[in-house]
């Protein structure tokens, strides 16, 4: 009898570990791709779903015969979309592949394509946005005056315009949005695009921050400044 109890509550727990387990089953999603002529340029972007807002352990694949597998455990992104591109960031005429995350905190990924002496990607860094507007931009505000100062320009901005009555003029508040900074690749260039607030919700404008190769990576080689102009309603 008591054989015969002991051989079922093996059975039961085994049951209840197997469902317990397939409850909290990690579904592996492709989250993006890009699609070619040619089937050894496609590239897809997978990652483990861990719920409806988290993504973890990326796997970025060249090709569609799963012959170039790259593993990346420590990436994470939200539940906003990502972004593919695919280009010649260096000029040695291989496509490179841009990855952007919906992770302010880890928000860009470069392969570089490379023949060492066969086909092969590797990841190299990109300067952050925060990092390359402390080395190069400096922004400050007194009274309703707020001066952007670039290495190609300086801009006096009358805040007082945008009627943003949280903002008082005492305050020296001029910051950037860096959960809102947007990323695409345009002219063989990583483009950032990153918000200037002067309060939650009050925009003044955006620095553009253009990305080059510096032989080991990509840092900002240029920033320009946009005025935001209000939407003008009857």
């Amino acid at each position: 009898m008591r054989n015969r109890l002991f051989i079922v509550l093996i059975i039961f727990f085994t049951a209840f570990s197997w469902s317990h387990r397939n409850v909290h089953a990690v579904e592996r999603v492709v989250l993006n791709s890009i699609q070619t002529d040619r089937w050894y340029e496609n590239v897809y972007l997978m990652a483990d779903k861990i719920d409806w807002m988290t993504f973890r352990n990326f796997t970025v694949q060249i090709g569609d015969k799963g012959e170039l597998l790259y593993h990346f455990p420590k990436w994470e992104s939200g539940k906003y979309d990502t972004h593919l591109f695919r280009d010649d960031l260096d000029g040695n005429k291989f496509m490179d592949v841009i990855i952007v995350l919906d992770n302010f905190k880890d928000p860009i990924h470069v392969l570089q394509h490379e023949l060492d002496p066969y086909q092969v990607y590797k990841e190299v860094p990109v300067e952050p946005v925060n990092d390359a507007i402390k080395r190069l931009v400096r922004m400050e505000k007194k009274g309703d005056i707020v001066t952007i100062t670039t290495k190609q320009k300086k801009v006096k901005i009358n805040v007082k315009s945008f009627h943003y009555t949280t903002v008082k003029p005492s305050s020296t508040e001029v910051f950037i949005g860096i959960d809102q900074v947007n990323y695409s690749v345009l002219k063989h260039k990583i483009i950032a695009d990153a918000p200037i607030l002067i309060t939650i919700g009050g925009l003044i404008g955006s620095l553009k921050l253009t990305y080059d190769w510096n032989g080991n990576g990509y840092d900002v080689k240029s920033v320009s400044f946009k005025r935001y102009v209000p939407h003008q309603y009857d």
